[in-house]
């Protein structure tokens, strides 16, 4: 089933009220909307098409956000500095029609794995990834996977299973450790039949920091409202990455660290950061929440990643 934004979801349209006037929707950029079967889904894209720009940016989004929150803050200005866009709704977020029996993290990491293939094969052009909470190790993960992207960027970078990450972006850290450690001991099938809304798993709270869009976020089934089986979580947690982070040297890095962020402040990313071993570099946007919608870290994260792109080889 294809479902679209404008007709399907108006949550979109209520957050970008909270945004700068000039972050609002913009209707003469080329746009479109795509579908891709996957298995037994449909796998929704936003593309802002430029066969004339020289790199692709992929948009990933994490637990909390979706394709289009992540084209009002970060895809349309791009698009405006001359790249071409690419964003995806994972399974169990934003217009994607999830038909699977069960989804796992893995599965994650296969689709953006399969969309770097398929845009390589089409042109060949230099691919950048960007990913928002969660999002920043999922580019981590596919960039590992697929060895064929030029550049990371992104918001936070959670090693899932560093105790330490773990604990720093967590409420409840002592309850939240011996949860994770139950998943580990309860069977699959049973995992597999728990949803739960990830707000109920995850500090959903500290998502953005104005009260009003939050409440917003959470109520949105397409996004911060979204439910995820317990086995999901679980395989986030213990999922490997293709590249240990010490011997990751494929690409630079960039994390755009929100100022602001109650949720994963750079403690959380600082196991990951310490170790990974290619070319690194930090950038705090001033006053900016975990899902950023506040000046002046809007135009300090574009102006991050254009240079970011510009200095890629």
């Amino acid at each position: 089933m294809k479902k679209y934004y404008n007709t399907h979801d108006g949550t979109w349209k209520k957050i970008q009220e909270f945004l700068p006037k000039d972050y609002q929707w913009n209707e003469e950029l080329p746009f479109l909307e795509e579908f891709k079967l996957w298995r037994n889904s449909t796998l929704h894209l936003e593309r802002f098409n430029n066969p004339k720009a020289s790199h692709k940016i992929i948009l990933l989004h994490g637990v909390g956000t979706n394709s289009r929150l992540l084209n009002l803050i970060a895809g349309a200005k791009l698009a405006e500095a001359g790249y071409e866009v690419l964003a995806i709704d994972m399974p169990y977020y934003g217009m994607t029609d999830n038909q699977e029996s069960y989804i796992r993290y893995q599965d994650w990491v296969e689709i953006g794995c399969e969309l770097i293939r398929s845009e390589k094969a089409a042109d060949n052009r230099p691919i950048v990834l960007y990913g928002l909470s969660a999002g920043g190790m999922l580019a981590y993960h596919i960039a590992a996977e697929t060895r064929m992207v030029t550049g990371i960027m992104g918001m936070c970078f959670i090693d899932p299973q560093s105790s330490v990450a773990r604990r720093r972006m967590s409420t409840r850290p002592n309850m939240d450790e011996i949860a994770f450690k139950l998943l580990s001991i309860l069977p699959r099938f049973l995992l597999r039949n728990i949803k739960i809304p990830v707000k109920h798993l995850l500090n959903m709270d500290a998502l953005v920091n104005d009260s009003n869009a939050l409440k917003l976020l959470k109520k949105d089934r397409c996004s911060g409202g979204s439910s995820v089986t317990l086995d999901f979580i679980h395989s986030m947690m213990e999922y490997s990455p293709a590249i240990q982070f010490e011997k990751f040297d494929l690409c630079p890095i960039v994390l755009l660290q929100p100022g602001s962020d109650h949720w994963t402040p750079f403690s959380v990313t600082e196991p990951f950061w310490d170790r990974v071993g290619t070319q690194k570099h930090r950038v705090v946007l001033e006053n900016g929440s975990h899902y950023p919608i506040e000046q002046p870290a809007l135009t300090q994260m574009r102006d991050a990643m254009v240079d970011f792109i510009r200095g890629l080889h």
